[in-house]
């Protein structure tokens, strides 16, 4: 929610900001500002319309990299991967990927891919849950 409080605290600004300085301006000058405006509204229009879409392809391709690594680290282990878009809208921290091992199903481990590599973020454990090392816990 943050970031989009902040995105839109920007544009609501920017928008005041040339209203504002419209008045000091005579007729063209004012087209000229109000034609900021339309361009600030259109181009924000767009990035939330183009945004969603864009993360998603993302988190598509993330996921499908580590799923990849985990094939390849844990050939006979089975998981599901899952990634919460709420969260996605509101992170600065990118995007991660969380996975729960079929065997292991107190533990939630995250996974992140920085510089086209996957790396294990870190893992934690569900409420009332022994807490001992994680099976699938990466020590790199």
């Amino acid at each position: 929610m943050a970031i989009k409080a902040i995105e839109l605290f920007f544009v609501i600004g920017s928008i005041y900001f040339f209203f504002v300085i419209s008045f000091f301006f005579r007729k063209r000058g004012k087209k000229i500002l109000y034609s900021f405006i339309v361009i600030i509204l259109l181009s924000y229009a767009v990035f939330l319309t183009a945004r969603p879409h864009i993360q998603n392809a993302t988190y598509d391709k993330y996921t499908q990299m580590v799923e990849e690594h985990l094939e390849k680290k844990y050939p006979n282990a089975s998981w599901e991967t899952s990634f919460d878009k709420e969260e996605l809208l509101t992170t600065a921290f990118g995007y991660q990927i969380k996975v729960k091992f079929a065997d292991e199903p107190t533990v939630l481990y995250v996974y992140k891919v920085e510089n086209g590599k996957v790396i294990q973020a870190y893992f934690s454990y569900l409420e009332n849950s022994p807490q001992n090392d994680g099976k699938y816990a990466e020590r790199d």
